[in-house]
């Protein structure tokens, strides 16, 4: 939920002010935790605790949690003065404001509460900054890895994760104009696909829909093609070509494309297969085919 605006006609002091006055900060574990973890009635504690919730900017908008931990601020005569939501080491929420407030730098929030014992919130902001920084570099292998006539394409390839909708035939048949006239060795234009297809998360199911879209490409490659390029491909375009394989959408092309792999080029996708289980599914295909 958003309220729309900056921070210009908005008192970002206004917290700060109130604050001052703060003689005691106790922790609880939201959401309305009735046992705080936290009691801390040093002055000078106190008051780097209100430092470190310097606010940077009011950009309109509402998290949808209740927050990791409340920090509830009390008067010298022990009269609540705010209670503050943290959320996820970037953001509060004071009733004084109508909407979340960003901080000025989240960590001296979260690392005054580490060492006073309260160190869930660092954890997991920690884990999900490791997860977001993992997550961007799978999308830039991805995306450096898009055939080279496609990457005017990249908005629309993203567009399939945010709304769901795949692209339509129309946009595969001129696309794939494009890749035969950019690539016209099928050989070179399947490795291409494959590397493409292995990139991203790697996974072989659950994965974003924007990474099947080499899929599509691969099912109008021929099976002969696909196989002479197993053949010469190195590890990241088998990688790929496993990945294929193992795809649910592949499944009713599946027979052909096994039966036209040599003995060699299935024991190499056999070994570049790293789940044990999909490992044992193809190899039993496989053999079935014998």
């Amino acid at each position: 939920m958003g309220f729309g605006g900056g921070s210009a006609d908005k008192d970002l002091d206004a917290l700060d002010r109130i604050l001052a006055d703060a003689h005691e900060v106790r922790v609880r574990e939201m959401p309305g935790d009735s046992v705080p973890l936290l009691v801390e009635r040093d002055r000078v504690a106190v008051q780097a605790l209100r430092e470190a919730l310097r606010i940077a900017d009011m950009p309109g908008f509402v998290c949808r949690c209740q927050g990791d931990v409340a920090l509830e601020f009390l008067g010298r005569a022990g009269t609540r003065l705010a209670t503050v939501t943290l959320h996820h080491g970037y953001s509060v929420r004071w009733t004084g404001w109508r909407e979340d407030a960003l901080l000025a730098d989240g960590m001296r929030t979260l690392e005054w509460l580490a060492v006073r014992g309260v160190s869930e919130p660092l954890r997991e902001y920690r884990e999900t900054e490791q997860a977001r920084v993992e997550s961007a570099r799978i999308d830039r292998l991805w995306e450096s890895d898009i055939p080279a006539p496609l990457t005017p394409y990249l908005e629309l390839f993203r567009d399939t994760s945010r709304t769901g909708r795949d692209l339509t035939a129309t946009q595969i048949r001129e696309m794939r104009e494009m890749l035969l006239a950019a690539h016209p060795d099928p050989v070179d234009r399947v490795l291409r696909l494959c590397t493409w297809f292995g990139s991203g998360t790697g996974e072989y199911s659950g994965y974003p829909l924007h990474e099947e879209i080499p899929q599509r490409f691969l099912d109008l490659e021929t099976p002969a093609d696909f196989a002479r390029a197993v053949e010469i491909a190195d590890d990241r375009p088998t990688a790929g070509a496993v990945r294929y394989l193992l795809s649910d959408e592949t499944e009713d092309h599946l027979t052909p494309l096994l039966s036209a792999l040599s003995p060699a080029a299935c024991s190499k996708i056999l070994l570049h297969t790293h789940d044990p289980d999909h490992r044992q599914w193809l190899q039993h295909k496989m053999t079935d085919l014998r």
